[in-house]
C-alpha cells in the first residue's frame, strides 16, 4: 500500500461508494470514473479485496473491466482454493462413481472403475470396467478401448508409460490379481504374476518405490478381515513377495490413505474394523522398518475418518474428506514432512463438497479430485475439481502454467472498461463484501 494513501482510497470506502450508488445509469456511469473507483485502488488492494469473494462472485467480475479481468486471472488467487474444472468436450466424461481410480501420466489423466451403490446403502452395485483419459492441455474427455475387466476399491499405479491396477473388488469376488494398460500402444492385458502375492482384498493403498509396488492393508469383505500386512511386486520380473517388516506394526487397516515420501511409505488413518482412526506411521522402505510417528506429530491433526485420499506435493502431504459414519468431512490438512506440523488449509470461500469414496491425482503442482459420494446431493459425483499448490511467488513460464488452470474456469472477457453490465456486477461485488 502507498505511503500517502488517504482515508477516501481505502476499500472499505471504495465499496460505501460503489453500494450508494442510484440506479440511474447516468450517476452509476459518473460514479465509475471518479478516483473512488474501485479501479483506482492499487492491484494489490484490489487482490486482497477479490480474495475474499466467492467462487460466482469472483467469476463476475472478470465482467467489470479489462484490468479486473487480469487480477481475477492471478494465480495467487486460486492458490489452495478447490474449483470446479469445465471440460471443453463433457461428452467422453465418466458418469457419476464411487471408489474408481484416477492417475496422471504427462499431460493426461486416467480414470478407472469404480461403482455406484444402491440407493443410499453402502451396497455395491453396477461395478464399472470403462477407463477414460482427460487431456489437460486440450480439457477434453475420451473413453479409451480396452480389455480390462470390471473394478472398484482397487489402486492403480504409473510405472514407465503404463498402468498397473492392483486387487479390488470385481461385483462377485475380492482380488489379487494385476492388470497392465499400456498408454502407448493402448493394449491391455492380465499380468501373469509368480510368487508370494496378498490374498484377495479391496481398499487397499499402494506406492511406487524404484521398481517396485509396495502395497499395505485393505480388507475382505466376505470373510470380515482387515489387513496389515506389506507386499512388494517387482515391475522387471512380475514377482510378489511378502515384506519382513520390524517394529511395531501398525493397526490393521481399510480406506485408508498412503503416500510416498523420500525413502519412506506414510500411513494416515482409516477403519480397523472396530474404530476409525487418525494415527500417522512411517515406514523405512530400505530397512522395512515400521514407526508410529503420531507422538511426534504438532499442530492439530484431522479428525478419526476413513475413505479419503492423499497426495505429496515438495515436502507436505494433503488430505481431503472422508468419513467417520457420523460425519462427512470437506476439510482439507496438509502435514509437513520437516516440521511434523498438521495444518488445515482455509476453503471459506470456494466449499468443496463432503465427498468421500473419491480420487485424486496430482499434474505438476496441481490436485484434481474426481467423483464420489457427495453428501449435500445424497448421490454419487463425477464433478471433476482442481486446487493449485504452487507458491504465490512462482513467476516465468510456471507462472504461465497457472494461468491455464485459470482458464478453465472459462471467464468472461469485457467488452469495454464502462459498460451497464460491468457496473452492475461491480455493485454486486461491493455489496458481497460489504455483507461479510
Amino acid at each position: 500500500m502507498p505511503k500517502n494513501t488517504n482515508a477516501s482510497d481505502s476499500p472499505c470506502m471504495s465499496l460505501s461508494k460503489l453500494s450508494e450508488l442510484s440506479l440511474s445509469k447516468n450517476s452509476r456511469q459518473s460514479a465509475l470514473d471518479r478516483e473512488l473507483s474501485l479501479l483506482a485502488l492499487p492491484d494489490e488492494v484490489l487482490l486482497c479485496i477479490l480474495g475474499r469473494l466467492p467462487l460466482d462472485a469472483l467469476l463476475n467480475c472478470s465482467l467489470v473491466s479489462k484490468t479486473v479481468y487480469r487480477l481475477v486471472r492471478d494465480p495467487t488467487l486460486w492458490n489452495s482454493l478447490f474449483v470446479p474444472v469445465r471440460s471443453s468436450e463433457p461428452r467422453g466424461m465418466p458418469t457419476p462413481r464411487l471408489w474408481c481410480s484416477s492417475v496422471t501420466h504427462k499431460d493426461k489423466m486416467y480414470v478407472y472403475g469404480g461403482h455406484v451403490t444402491q440407493h443410499q446403502s453402502n451396497l455395491i452395485s453396477n461395478v464399472k470396467n470403462d477407463l477414460h483419459e482427460f487431456d489437460f492441455n486440450t480439457r477434453k474427455w475420451s473413453e479409451l478401448t480396452h480389455n480390462l475387466s470390471g473394478k472398484t476399491e482397487h489402486k492403480c499405479v504409473v510405472y514407465n508409460d503404463s498402468l498397473y491396477f492392483v486387487g479390488g473388488y470385481n461385483g462377485c469376488d475380492y482380488t489379487n490379481d494385476v492388470h497392465r494398460y499400456d498408454v502407448v500402444t493402448g493394449q491391455s492385458a492380465l499380468v501373469e504374476a509368480q510368487g508370494d502375492r496378498f490374498s484377495p482384498r479391496s481398499a487397499l493403498t499402494s506406492v511406487v518405490w524404484k521398481n517396485t509396488m509396495v502395497t499395505f492393508g485393505g480388507w475382505n469383505g466376505f470373510t470380515k478381515i482387515w489387513f496389515n500386512d506389506v507386499h512388494e511386486f517387482n515391475f522387471d520380473t512380475n514377482t510378489w513377495r511378502q515384506v519382513r517388516v520390524t517394529g511395531p506394526k501398525p493397526p490393521q487397516r481399510t480406506s485408508h490413505a498412503a503416500c510416498l515420501y523420500q525413502n519412506c511409505m506414510y500411513v494416515f488413518a482409516g477403519y480397523s474394523g472396530d474404530q476409525y482412526l487418525n494415527d500417522l506411521w512411517e515406514f523405512n522402505l530400505e530397512t522395512h522398518t515400521w514407526r508410529d510417528i503420531t507422538p511426534l506429530t504438532r499442530g492439530t491433526k484431522p479428525a478419526a475418518r476413513s475413505r479419503f485420499c492423499a497426495a505429496v506435493l515438495d515436502n507436505k502431504m494433503y488430505i481431503l474428506g472422508g468419513w467417520n459414519k457420523v460425519n462427512y468431512f470437506s476439510d482439507i490438512h496438509a502435514y509437513n514432512f520437516i516440521t511434523r506440523e498438521w495444518n488445515e488449509i482455509s476453503n471459506e470461500n470456494f466449499p468443496v463438497p463432503a465427498l468421500s469414496q473419491y480420487s485424486w491425482s496430482l499434474h505438476k503442482r496441481s490436485l484434481y479430485i474426481f467423483g464420489g459420494f457427495c453428501s449435500r446431493k445424497k448421490d454419487c459425483s463425477n464433478e471433476l475439481f482442481h486446487c493449485n499448490l504452487k507458491p504465490g511467488e512462482t513467476e516465468g513460464d510456471n507462472m504461465e502454467e497457472d494461468r491455464v488452470e485459470v482458464d478453465s474456469l472459462t471467464l468472461t472477457r469485457p467488452r469495454s472498461d464502462s459498460t451497464e453490465k460491468a457496473m452492475e456486477a461491480a455493485l454486486t461485488a461491493g455489496q458481497e463484501i460489504q455483507a461479510q
